[in-house]
């Protein structure tokens, strides 16, 4: 009997690589391999690979277990961490992750009845591991929709018949998507989401009203999850209501549109099998292909192009940057004044000494001085004027302004 190992178990994964990928594909959907194709994958693989495998080394490694029916079964284990590895993961109805809604109102609703500590504590963390199943589950349904509905989209072997496509569709829509859309809907009372809602709701007033450090440490945990749960289920929901129900509707109309088509030239020849008799809107009469005004429409048409656009340059003009004193030396002749009755009109007066074309800018930049810590101003009064600069009028109050009295 070998003694299993976490190392042991990777290096055989990474020594059989290809054989377990085989093996794995052989058996989905079920993870179920008929004996007679896994001896045969054995003796082909064993033929250009060392070290070598057999059917005892595979249950020694518990990589699989013997039916009664003599089949061989991949152990649940495996099969999880393979479809991880392989990014290749079966479909489970809808059915099996709406159980989920009911496992975790049942310990939901005794997390609420509790009294133990350690009680508590167990029902908290199997919440969390419900959580953590379910979005897996949710993750894996949703990539593998997207996968297989990659493969309707672009015509895949599997999907090349239309009226196939048109079935894998519409099945589609009715046994995953709608199911789905209802497991996750936010308003409605029994769906998972609206168990994680009410979850957050509780374990966010738990985690600060318990009086135990390790309760509040564990609620805070059970909040943590169930909000990140949510954010993750949002988009899982997008992604089912914005990508994959779009998609599934227009490759559902195509089809139809498309299967029709294929039908109409199909029985071209035998117009008896229409529903609709063929109209004949085009009426039989003997004349030239080419028409006298063809020559001159299309010298027309051709005259268009023969013509080049001139190149226009433009010149781009650099603005002149004037200089001006800087906010320091501004607010040294604001307080000379000892007090300004009307802040505005005196910045506008204090520009105008230094340049004639006072900007909207400029006049700003001064203005900003009300921002200062030491000086204080007061606006009593709605009286506005108007004063106007080189690229705009502005209607501004009248704003006193002295200096702050240290205290």
């Amino acid at each position: 009997m070998i003694k299993l190992s976490g190392k042991y178990i990777l290096k055989f994964l990474q020594n059989h690589y290809e054989f377990v990928q085989d093996a794995f594909n052989y058996s989905k959907p079920d993870f179920i391999i008929d004996i007679d194709i896994l001896e045969k994958l054995i003796e082909e693989y064993n033929i250009s690979n060392e070290p070598k495998i057999s059917l005892s080394k595979l249950i020694d490694v518990k990589f699989c277990r013997q039916l009664p029916t003599k089949d061989f079964k991949i152990s649940r284990s495996y099969a999880d961490f393979l479809q991880f590895l392989f990014d290749d993961f079966t479909l489970d109805l809808p059915q099996t992750l709406k159980e989920r809604y009911k496992t975790i109102f049942e310990l939901f609703s005794a997390l609420k009845i509790e009294t133990k500590t350690s009680k508590t504590t167990i029902l908290i963390q199997n919440i969390i591991n419900v959580i953590d199943v379910f979005l897996n589950d949710i993750h894996r349904q949703t990539q593998r929709l997207l996968s297989d509905t990659e493969s309707l989209k672009v015509n895949a072997n599997e999907y090349s018949d239309l009226s196939k496509r048109l079935e894998k569709a519409v099945f589609w829509i009715d046994e995953y998507i709608e199911p789905l859309n209802k497991i996750l809907e936010k308003g409605h009372p029994e769906s998972f989401y609206s168990a994680l809602v009410e979850i957050q709701k509780y374990t966010s007033e738990k985690q600060y009203i318990v009086s135990s450090f390790k309760l509040k440490r564990e609620y805070k945990k059970l909040y943590g999850a169930v909000v990140y749960a949510r954010a993750e289920l949002d988009q899982n929901l997008q992604k089912l209501t914005r990508e994959l129900r779009p998609l599934l509707d227009r490759i559902k109309s195509d089809s139809i549109i498309l299967s029709g088509f294929y039908h109409f030239v199909e029985n071209v020849d035998y117009p008896e099998s229409y529903v609709v008799p063929i109209p004949s809107p085009i009426k039989k009469t003997k004349g030239s292909a080419l028409f006298k005004e063809f020559h001159s429409e299309a010298e027309f048409f051709v005259d268009q192009f023969n013509y080049k656009t001139s190149d226009v340059y433009y010149e781009e003009q650099i603005e002149e940057i004037e200089w001006l004193p800087d906010s320091t030396y501004f607010k040294e002749q604001l307080l000379n004044e000892d007090k300004v009755d009307d802040f505005y009109l005196w910045c506008f007066n204090a520009l105008k000494k230094h340049t004639d074309e006072i900007t909207l800018s400029k006049f700003f930049s001064l203005t900003n001085l009300l921002l200062e810590d030491d000086l204080v101003a007061e606006y009593k009064t709605d009286e506005r004027k108007i004063i106007d600069l080189k690229d705009a009028s502005i209607k501004i109050p009248k704003v006193k302004v002295y200096e702050r009295i240290p205290k």
